[in-house]
């Protein structure tokens, strides 16, 4: 098919108009015109940071409000600006994720994800509605795996684990900005063994903060009331709602327990000196480190168990502290 592209300058044309008009030209270059889309995502993922805002169409009386035959364009309003050109990046990257092939993934998703990796970063009214259109509050879809769907949560959640490195990371990272690159919202979403590959090259595997963007203080996040009732029973690590398994060491003696123990560890050692696995541990710069011996993971564990032992005697001296300090405050007013 032959295009013809022609460029007016009109100096009559607003620059409203042409805001207007820009996620219509979206609509046509990402859905109808062939071989434009990756040209068009690649000139997005160019454009000077400030320059997204152009994207948000103000919403005003005269705007179109009627969509395409094909429902490719709808006019969506979020914060009193028209997100219709995100809508539109949004329904061509969950078209990609439908229809890509294995064999090239990394030349059709690796762009369109690190253009809204940088749109979301750069944007905080973009990346807010992203995040409620990718990631929306939970409910009881809490009871499936978080890659387990036909949603762009579950979509984007499965290329975590993608074998292409590129696709993988940028999937986690547009996640990650959209959950403002908090830890614990990363992993509510998407699960801890989904997430630990992000976390990990990071060293954010113990918790905190990313620190590749500037975001707000303020909380965006607000739990219904279906996942609050589910929300004791969630695993962390798979991210979904999972009844109380039975004790496997229910009716054991303290003896068999540390037999059984020991041999695990016995195990374990037999795989790592035969090369099959190579036991990690959580450095102090927040990313795994390997052991030499798997004695050292049992060193770290006794650590983290004095640890937890001394936080409740810390908790309970500063409690102490306050409380004597209530006095003089009191009297000092």
């Amino acid at each position: 098919m032959l295009v013809k592209v022609d460029v007016f300058c009109n100096s009559s044309w607003h620059a409203l108009h042409v805001r207007e008009e820009l996620p219509k030209v979206l609509c046509i270059l990402l859905s109808t015109v062939v071989g434009f889309d990756s040209h068009t995502v690649n000139l997005l993922v160019n454009m000077p940071k400030d320059s997204y805002e152009e994207l948000l169409s103000p919403m005003t009386d005269e705007s179109e409000l009627t969509a395409d035959a094909d429902a490719v364009c709808l006019p969506v309003e979020y914060d009193g600006k028209n997100m219709e050109a995100i809508v539109v990046i949004l329904n061509f990257l969950d078209k990609r994720l439908d229809h890509t092939a294995k064999g090239h993934m990394k030349e059709s998703l690796s762009p369109v994800l690190n253009c809204m990796c940088e749109i979301s970063r750069s944007n905080r009214a973009i990346r807010k509605f992203c995040r409620l259109r990718v990631f929306p509050y939970l409910k009881s879809e809490v009871k499936t795996l978080p890659e387990e769907g036909n949603t762009l949560r579950n979509k984007l959640c499965k290329l975590f684990t993608n074998p292409i490195h590129e696709v993988k990371a940028n999937a986690a990272d547009f996640c990650f900005v959209l959950c403002k690159e908090s830890v614990s919202r990363f992993v509510k979403y998407t699960g801890y063994g989904n997430a630990a590959g992000l976390l990990a090259q990071r060293g954010l595997m113990c918790g905190g903060r990313g620190s590749s963007g500037s975001y707000s203080s303020e909380s965006e996040d607000s739990d219904t009331e279906e996942y609050l009732e589910l929300q004791n029973k969630v695993n962390p690590i798979t991210g979904r709602y999972e009844e109380t398994p039975p004790d496997p060491m229910a009716g054991m003696t303290d003896e068999q327990k540390e037999y059984e123990a020991m041999e695990l560890v016995k195990q374990i050692d037999k795989l790592s000196r035969g090369g099959v696995i190579q036991p990690m541990r959580v450095g102090a710069d927040g990313k795994p480190q390997p052991v030499s011996h798997v004695l050292e993971l049992l060193e770290d564990g006794a650590t983290v168990s004095s640890t937890q032992q001394q936080q409740p005697q810390e908790r309970e001296h500063e409690n102490h502290s306050e409380s004597s300090q209530q006095p003089s405050d009191h009297s000092a007013k």
